[in-house]
């Protein structure tokens, strides 16, 4: 008898457990295919972390199309984890929220490893990359208080004053130095290579345009 009834309950329940099946092995699948790809490419770039800092022109340009693919998608993409953050006790209406979270990590993954595949940069030159822009290069030009932002700000500050001062000679000398202001060029950080300095800086709007500073959850979901 209960055998017979485990059978009929079976029949009834299993196309619905089917369906909830396929709304997760559905996204592994995908995510699983799109990692192959993506190991196949990092296998054919063959990236090596280098010994010392190297930096060429071709490869910053790689780098910043990846970063404007990733900063969009980023602001583009809802989070996935969003009403799962800090909840230890899942009541139901949570819990059913599970398969559509799968779902969107699956997308938003896939579309990342997508930008790193057409791209053709290996996510561990990306972060290399990433920490030597932002955080050797802009990071200590920061902290010496010479990122060329930081001086383009209170240039302005300095070309604000002059216009509102009355003293045409004084006026003169506040514009002359705003102008001073905006022409240097700071030095390299320290241990820094120059020819890459000079290169950072030729690319100093994009860095800024994609440093996605203000985003609340910046970092990728792309594995090494």
């Amino acid at each position: 008898m209960v055998a017979a009834v485990g059978s009929v309950g079976l029949a009834v329940v299993g196309p619905s457990l089917a369906r909830h099946a396929a709304r997760f092995t559905e996204p592994m699948q995908s995510m699983k295919r799109k990692q192959t790809a993506l190991h196949e490419m990092v296998d054919k770039a063959a990236w090596k972390r280098p010994d010392k800092d190297a930096l060429s022109a071709e490869q910053l340009e790689r780098f910043l199309q990846l970063r404007q693919r990733l900063d969009q998608l980023l602001r583009d993409s809802g989070d996935p984890f969003s009403g799962f953050h800090g909840k230890h006790d899942q009541g139901l209406e949570e819990l059913s929220k599970v398969p559509d979270m799968f779902q969107g990590m699956s997308e938003r993954v896939g579309a990342e490893i997508d930008a790193f595949i057409e791209v053709g940069m290996p996510p561990d030159e990306y972060r290399w990359l990433e920490r030597l822009v932002y955080e050797r290069w802009r990071g200590a030009l920061r902290r010496a208080g010479s990122y060329p932002t930081a001086v383009r700000a209170a240039a302005l500050e300095v070309e604000t004053a002059a216009a509102r001062e009355k003293d045409a000679q004084v006026r003169r000398r506040l514009a002359r130095l705003a102008a001073e202001m905006r022409a240097r060029e700071p030095k390299p950080p320290e241990g820094m290579d120059p020819e890459i300095h000079r290169l950072l800086l030729a690319r100093l709007d994009e860095i800024e345009r994609y440093s996605m500073d203000d985003l609340a959850r910046p970092m990728t979901m792309v594995p090494n």
